[in-house]
């Protein structure tokens, strides 16, 4: 790793290695700043690798769009076959999820509501939270 351009490089949510991090590692477990930014490092390059290498699939397909296909088969490639059940389980559930996730259109339209009542409604919502702010601001001056 080049680590003269590192500001270059993208990076992963710090939140989101640091949430990855609390889950699997004991609490009894001290992690090192260096050791983070290596756990980080080592994440960002594994899918840089599968990227790169979905992305050939997906061209030697002749295909614009990488397919969880593509992705699959660059596990494979890769050396990570062992994960692509744990991965394709993974899909459905997320297929399900996506299926049964209320659409945003559908909750305007179920609400019984016209859209000048949804927007009157949403007037006074933020008329509410001004009203709301401003007091909280008034009792912390006095």
């Amino acid at each position: 790793m080049d680590y003269e351009n590192k500001e270059e490089d993208n990076t992963l949510p710090k939140a989101t290695v640091e949430r990855l991090l609390h889950m699997y590692v004991p609490k009894s477990i001290i992690i090192t700043k260096e050791s983070r930014e290596v756990f980080m490092s080592s994440c960002l390059e594994f899918l840089k690798i599968i990227c790169v290498e979905s992305t050939k699939i997906c061209e030697k397909e002749k295909k614009k769009t990488i397919s969880f296909e593509h992705f699959l088969n660059a596990l494979e490639e890769n050396g990570f076959g062992e994960y692509v059940e744990d991965c394709r389980a993974t899909h459905v559930e997320y297929e399900k999820y996506l299926k049964n996730k209320p659409s945003k259109i559908n909750k305007f339209k179920d609400s019984g509501l016209s859209l000048d009542e949804l927007h009157n409604q949403q007037l006074e919502l933020f008329k509410n939270a001004k009203k709301e702010f401003e007091k909280s601001f008034d009792e912390e001056t006095k």
